[in-house]
């Protein structure tokens, strides 16, 4: 029967959307001729029996790849008042599309997908990086104001602490590796969705650092009289694999930090990937904390396919306005995001506020606990293979 089939996507069968009118009308077969799938008798463009559109789809490759790139990434009238009310109103298309509403509004898949993919175009043709780490010297001012830090410690100390402390930071860097003194006074911060032009990097003093670093860690791995604690499969691991593997790790922060670009290529190929993997997380997430016979893991992924659409839109919008100079645009996206999702749990499942914002926060620090970790594994992984 019609009503046994899942109305997945309201273009392909229940209803003519734009896309659809677009076809030329000779490709559909008579009205009122057989369907060509279950021979029933046709009224109109589709078949009542089993939802089939009627149409033997034997078109040139040219014509059945524009119509596949239409079907998929097209902006027709239904999309764009599927954004426009998931701006005006969060939660009410979801919650329309998950209970049966679907004819008007883009399906969720279809909608990730689309804007997904424009994020990304955005991010390829603005050359923001995702992930970028910031090298500066640090200035006078930030040396006393340390030091001073430092000598307010040294106070609450005891004496034996204190003489132990002050005999191991004698040098004017205050940083030491068994012995060994650390030449390293440099500002060192991360920052998200960057262009190369916006990151400062004194190359001089990183390599100061760097080398200071290495040659410092080293010389305390390979002193006489060193143990070797750490094991890998049950065998001991050699100074020698430790030194070896902590040079690697050195090398491999050194292409993140001093090439940002080509370290977040290779990056970047992952993140789609993982974005979408996000979306049924979310969904899980959720089903953790709302439960019932009006909160399916359907209405779930739903939520969360749209809500994951409206993080694109927004942190690609932030992404535009800061390249004309708009100050703070990533906190701002993450607060944008935080209150859109909120809204969007509040009208789709009528909880209360004291649940709804309960429910939200602990959905986010899950979502995002397990986010950072993925990004964190991808991010490790590639320092430690741009070294190999």
């Amino acid at each position: 029967m019609a009503g046994d089939i899942p109305d997945i996507d309201p273009g392909d069968g229940g209803g003519v959307d734009d896309t659809a009118k677009k076809k030329p009308l000779a490709r559909l077969a008579p009205t009122g001729a057989h369907c060509l799938s279950c021979d029933a008798e046709i009224v109109g463009p589709y078949c009542a029996a089993c939802g089939q559109k009627n149409d033997d789809m034997r078109r040139s490759t040219f014509i059945l790849f524009r119509d596949f790139i239409e079907d998929t990434f097209a902006f027709d009238s239904r999309m764009w008042s599927t954004l426009g009310l998931m701006a005006s109103s969060p939660g009410l298309v979801p919650t329309s599309y998950s209970h049966g509403r679907r004819s008007r509004y883009t399906p969720p898949v279809r909608l990730f997908l689309v804007v997904s993919f424009l994020f990304f175009l955005v991010l390829g043709l603005t050359k923001t990086m995702f992930v970028a780490f910031e090298v500066t010297a640090k200035t006078p001012e930030q040396i006393a104001a340390e030091k001073a830090d430092f000598d307010a410690a040294l106070d609450e100390m005891d004496e034996k602490t204190r003489a132990k402390v002050e005999a191991a930071t004698s040098s004017k860097e205050a940083i030491v590796i068994g012995d060994n003194d650390v030449s390293c006074s440099i500002n060192f911060k991360a920052r998200f969705f960057v262009r190369p032009q916006d990151i400062k990097f004194d190359e001089e003093k990183w390599r100061e650092c760097k080398q200071s670093v290495s040659t410092a860690a080293t010389a305390e791995i390979e002193k006489d009289g060193s143990e070797v604690q750490a094991e890998i499969g049950g065998e001991p691991l050699s100074r020698n694999d430790v030194a070896e593997g902590f040079n690697r790790v050195v090398s491999g922060v050194d292409a993140l930090v001093s090439d940002p670009v080509k370290f977040n290529e290779s990056v970047n190929l992952w993140l789609p990937r993982v974005m979408f993997f996000m979306a049924p997380i979310l969904a899980i997430i959720l089903a953790l904390f709302i439960r019932g016979r009006g909160a399916l893991f359907f209405d779930h992924l739903v939520l969360s396919l749209y809500s994951h659409a409206a993080g694109f839109a927004i942190f690609g919008a932030a992404i535009l306005l800061g390249q004309f100079g708009a100050p703070q645009m990533l906190p701002v996206s993450v607060v944008l995001l935080g209150l859109y999702f909120t809204l969007a749990l509040k009208r789709a499942y009528g909880r209360g506020w004291i649940k709804t914002l309960w429910t939200s926060g602990m959905s986010a620090f899950l979502y995002f606990v397990i986010l950072v970790s993925i990004v964190t594994s991808i991010i490790g992984e590639r320092i430690w293979t741009s070294a190999a």
